[in-house]
């Protein structure tokens, strides 16, 4: 369950209102400044095992440390900011890194230097999602694969089940 910071500054003659998340996975044990994602209202906390041990005390003219993962705000219509909005929120950190986000690799071979039979790209012969059937025929199916294959099989990187 998340801790909150309700701002209730007054901005423009009327208060923020907006409730800030504040994630348990990086705010359980954790001491320091973050931010109000609607008016950047910096604040200190110290929490401990999850729970707010001090603060919410507003320090004004600091830069936060960390800021909340998501707020909205609940009494006008549920407006939010989800994470990621520079500035605002911080991005989740569980999102894959910069080198999972290409296409994927074409695996031709099992760990073992056997061909598979999902490689890409399948070609037309092999109907919806290259369904073939059970006794498929390498060679006709991909010449360049079973002579890749053949090649394996001649350095001796094929080994047996």
């Amino acid at each position: 369950m998340a801790d909150v910071i309700w701002c209730k500054k007054v901005v423009g003659g009327k208060p923020c209102n907006t409730v800030n998340y504040l994630d348990p996975y990086c705010f359980w044990n954790w001491e320091g400044k973050t931010n109000c994602a609607e008016c950047g209202t910096v604040y200190y906390i110290y929490m401990i095992q999850g729970h707010m041990y001090r603060g919410p005390e507003e320090k004004p003219g600091e830069k936060p440390d960390m800021s909340p993962l998501y707020a909205d705000h609940p009494l006008e219509g549920y407006t939010y900011y989800l994470p990621g909005v520079k500035g605002r929120t911080r991005p989740f950190e569980c999102l894959p890194r910069h080198i999972y986000l290409g296409r994927a690799d074409m695996v031709k071979f099992s760990i073992r230097g056997r061909p598979v039979r999902g490689w890409r790209p399948q070609p037309p012969s092999g109907g919806l999602a290259g369904q073939f059937p059970y006794k498929w025929d390498i060679k006709k199916l991909s010449p360049e694969v079973w002579a890749e294959y053949q090649e394996k099989k001649k350095k001796g990187e094929v080994k047996e089940w």
